[in-house]
């Protein structure tokens, strides 16, 4: 069964790491990826709730330094009981 997200959870995920947009109204962001290393995501927020193609949500888990979606939703769990 694939592993999905919400646009809610990729724009936390963004915030969290310390992405920032490359402009005000892009798509692109520029940060460093869980591995320190400089990388670049492209990444269209619509809402909250609304979900992300599998596929999608595996393109942008590698993007952000993960090995694969299950280590991105296993970030997102463990960041989330933090707080």
């Amino acid at each position: 069964m694939p592993i999905r997200f919400t646009h809610g959870d990729i724009k936390k995920v963004l915030k969290w790491m310390g992405y920032q947009k490359a402009r005000k109204d892009s798509f692109i962001y520029f940060g460093l990826d869980i591995n320190g290393k400089p990388s670049t995501v492209k990444f269209d927020y619509h809402k909250d709730k609304d979900p992300i193609a599998t596929g999608t949500g595996k393109v942008i888990s590698k993007s952000l330094g993960f090995r694969d979606t299950e280590e991105l939703k296993e970030f997102i769990r463990t960041k989330g009981k933090r707080k």
